[in-house]
């Protein structure tokens, strides 16, 4: 079957760079992206519990996260996705990732380590676990006009947040990142991605602290990356006064859940 033979051994290389990958459940995102309308379930009592229900920037994850072992139940799924996205689409998704990170994927593994964390992560891409044309072919416009300095800023900006955490972003994981902005639907206008937007968004970001990232992490249901959690904080213009960070308020929403 396509892909199926590498498909362990890619998984093999995404533990060795420590990348982070997460856990979620079975049900693909119905959303592009969680907007300022995920708001928490009440105005003045905002709970993590209503936070960990916005899923993660490209969808609900499959059920991987390193650490733990690879289960029958991931390997399923993902060969699934794997066999049902065309191979000619995965090779137009390498070639964009690689031109927008402005790196190179030398060996056939790590192309395969790449299209493996893709259908992992891009659960937008399919209705479950089948190939959804329509919505990956939007997303790859996407990427076609995401430039690599825009990539490069928001890196940039990531591995500042994140500097706890060094291996987060290395080498080839920086395809990471292309992939976490390109569902979030207030970065674009249509298929290009709107700079102006973005500067307010990575404002927001500069505002973040490590442990506020953590927050959010530890209490995702989906069990998103850290990417994901910062983007997902970005996003909630409740947390946000007159584009300052309300971190007392953040905060107290995971101060609910601990009491």
């Amino acid at each position: 079957m396509r892909h199926k033979p590498t498909l362990f051994t890619a998984v093999l290389l995404l533990f060795l760079v420590g990348l982070d990958v997460a856990q979620g459940d079975d049900k693909p995102a119905t959303k592009v992206a969680p907007t300022s309308k995920d708001k928490p379930a009440t105005k003045d009592k905002p709970t993590s519990k209503a936070l960990g229900k916005i899923q993660p920037p490209g969808g609900v994850p499959l059920p991987l996260r390193p650490g733990t072992p690879v289960s029958v139940d991931w390997g399923t799924k993902a060969t699934k996705r794997l066999e049902s996205a065309p191979e000619e689409d995965l090779a137009k998704w390498i070639v964009e990732l690689k031109r927008i990170t402005d790196k190179k994927l030398d060996e056939e593994l790590e192309e395969q380590a790449c299209r493996t964390y893709f259908v992992t992560r891009m659960s937008l891409a399919f209705d479950d676990l089948k190939w959804n044309a329509k919505v990956a072919d939007k997303l790859f416009h996407r990427a076609e006009a995401m430039k690599a300095s825009d990539s490069k800023v928001w890196k940039e900006a990531f591995e500042a947040l994140l500097k706890h955490e060094p291996t987060v972003l290395l080498n080839e994981q920086e395809y990471a990142v292309p992939l976490v902005l390109i569902p979030v639907e207030p970065l674009f206008d249509k298929w290009k991605y709107n700079r102006e937007r973005g500067k307010k968004y990575l404002a927001r970001l500069q505002q973040l602290t490590f442990d506020d990232v953590v927050l959010w992490y530890d209490a995702d249901d989906f069990l998103g990356t850290k990417l994901d959690a910062a983007v997902n904080i970005i996003l909630l213009d409740d947390y946000f006064d007159n584009e300052m960070f309300q971190r007392d308020k953040f905060k107290a929403a995971f101060e609910v859940k601990k009491n």
